[in-house]
């Protein structure tokens, strides 16, 4: 008798392994500017929000990205970095839709520069404001437009 239980609890315990679990989703990440794969910190700006009537602008509807940088210079992170590839990486979610894309690099006066997103790896000696633009899409529309802006400080010693 007890074989038989025993028997009977491993195979019911087998087969809600596999009958019953759903497949695991890949871990949920948001669009980033990287340095070696590692998300740089980044200041967001909110361009544009909501999916029907709540529809709202943000900040960054009314300024360009070099108004932007000299309103909250102080707020964007720096990142002291090297001789590494710069990237921009779309963000992964079951439920979302990601885009990131290149807006500039500029000084941290705001001044846009001739660099563009082929250049971020060999950037020179300096300090660089990078600004990209990301959206998030729930239901086939954009639902969250920002601008997100990074400071490296390249020393390629």
């Amino acid at each position: 008798m007890k074989k038989t239980v025993i028997i009977f609890i491993l195979t019911a315990l087998l087969f809600t392994m596999f009958a019953c679990c759903e497949k695991e989703s890949p871990a949920a990440y948001l669009p980033s500017i990287r340095y070696g794969n590692v998300p740089l910190d980044s200041y967001p700006v909110l361009i544009w929000s909501g999916n029907g009537p709540a529809d709202a602008g943000g900040p960054g509807a009314e300024h360009t990205p070099e108004e932007l940088i000299s309103l909250y210079y102080d707020s964007i992170p720096k990142t002291q970095i090297g001789n590494g590839a710069i990237t921009l990486k779309n963000g992964s979610d079951k439920n979302a839709v990601f885009t990131i894309s290149f807006i500039g690099v500029y000084t941290k006066n705001g001044e846009k520069t001739d660099y563009g997103e082929a250049d971020l790896s060999v950037l020179p000696d300096g300090s660089y404001i990078i600004c990209v633009k990301t959206t998030k899409s729930l239901s086939g529309g954009v639902d969250e437009s920002n601008y997100l802006f990074a400071e490296v400080l390249k020393n390629n010693d």
